[in-house]
């Protein structure tokens, strides 16, 4: 038995006809769309290739 039994199957509790109409559900298509260019480090990706574009010249 796990701490969240209880609660695991329970329905969500604004399923009204309302809610979903004002509301209606995203696919995770659309919100993987939403999020996939999210870049935590801006320009990070540039900087590596510069650097090693250096290191390359040394040698």
């Amino acid at each position: 038995m796990s701490k969240y039994d209880d609660i695991i199957n329970m329905q969500y509790p604004r399923r009204d006809w309302n809610f979903e109409m004002k509301h209606p559900r995203m696919s995770m298509q659309d919100r993987a769309k939403i999020f996939a260019p999210f870049a935590a480090l801006r320009g990070f990706e540039e900087a590596i290739a510069k650097k090693l574009q250096e290191v390359k010249a040394k040698k």
